[in-house]
């Protein structure tokens, strides 16, 4: 199996590589990280329904769409990737992709348990330290490949996510950055000093060779590199970025797997944010016309099923 150790990368390579290298039918596992911080889509989302614009425009955020499943997500330098890319027609690869997740990921979670946190792997395709989501993982068929890829969290900028997420109001917004804190954990959380992202990236090289034999590290040849190009185009092109995805009734940001922030308008200034995980309430706020929050444990435990259909008389009871 071919391994390309880069290290820091063009921000657009970090993602256009793995797509080139699928691409062309060529198998490998890279691991590297991008040089500067950028907005990334996944297959399905929709650009005008998740992403805050004009923060990006500001603050010179670049936006790309990969080719790959799962949310959008904020990434920067603190972030090491590893991105498998296998052959559609490899021999005991599943045809459904998210059976592959559990092998896919061993590599990262014995990395993290050898650096002292203890991550287990969660169903389709997450980690978690003690219950807090630690990797961001996806998977998808790009041309003659299938890619597995995800990160190692060194650390996580959660404002300049909160901030580049389109959401209903500055409360919301507010609370968005309160529940990824809470639910999300990085290596800084736990490590006084911090490891470089060569070190883990040569532990991450030591577990992918008990999966997958022998690695032979090689550079990115020219043929590589040109497809990347083509991609970076392709994968930040403006129609690209605009096509139309999954548009939910009301706004809801994924925190982690079966963890979401939902909002629900009471009416034209008034509304409920409610933290929901496995489909229950487990922290429900009135945001009132004055825009303080009121919280509501009353309706904690209950199924957001029934909290979010209630009749316009049951929605002012609430407020």
């Amino acid at each position: 199996m071919d391994l390309y150790l880069l290290g820091s990368v063009n921000w657009w390579d970090s993602q256009c590589i793995y797509h080139a290298l699928a691409e062309m039918g060529r198998e490998g596992i890279i691991i590297c990280y991008p040089d500067r911080p950028y907005i990334c889509l996944g297959i399905h989302d929709d650009l005008e329904w998740e992403i805050d614009q004009s923060y990006c425009d500001r603050t010179g955020l670049p936006i790309l769409r990969r080719e790959t499943g799962g949310g959008t997500v904020y990434l920067d330098d603190r972030q090491l990737f590893y991105q498998i890319v296998l052959r559609k027609d490899r021999r005991g690869l599943p045809l459904r992709r998210q059976k592959f997740y559990k092998q896919a990921l061993a590599p990262a979670i014995s990395v993290y348990q050898q650096l002292g946190m203890p991550v287990q792997y969660k169903k389709p395709a997450d980690l978690v330290c003690n219950g807090a989501k630690c990797s961001g993982n996806g998977a998808g068929d790009i041309g003659q490949g299938a890619a597995f890829v995800g990160n190692i969290l060194f650390d996580f900028d959660y404002e300049a996510m909160a901030n580049a997420l389109k959401v209903p109001d500055e409360v919301y917004r507010r609370l968005l950055k309160e529940s990824m804190q809470v639910n999300l954990c990085t290596l800084a959380d736990y490590l006084r000093d911090l490891p470089s992202m060569d070190q883990v990236s040569a532990m991450l090289v030591q577990e992918f060779a008990k999966d997958f034999g022998e690695l032979h590290q090689v550079s990115v040849d020219e043929a590589l590199q040109e497809k990347a190009e083509e991609y970076h185009k392709q994968l930040t092109d403006p129609e690209w970025l605009a096509l139309p995805g999954r548009r939910p009734g009301s706004r809801q940001v994924k925190i982690a797997e079966k963890i979401y922030l939902h909002h629900l308008a009471l009416d034209e200034k008034q509304s409920l944010a409610a933290l929901v995980r496995d489909g229950y309430v487990e922290k429900c706020y009135h945001i009132n016309a004055q825009k303080e929050i009121i919280q509501l444990p009353h309706l904690n435990g209950q199924s957001w099923e029934d909290v979010s259909t209630v009749t316009a008389f049951e929605k002012a009871e609430i407020s």
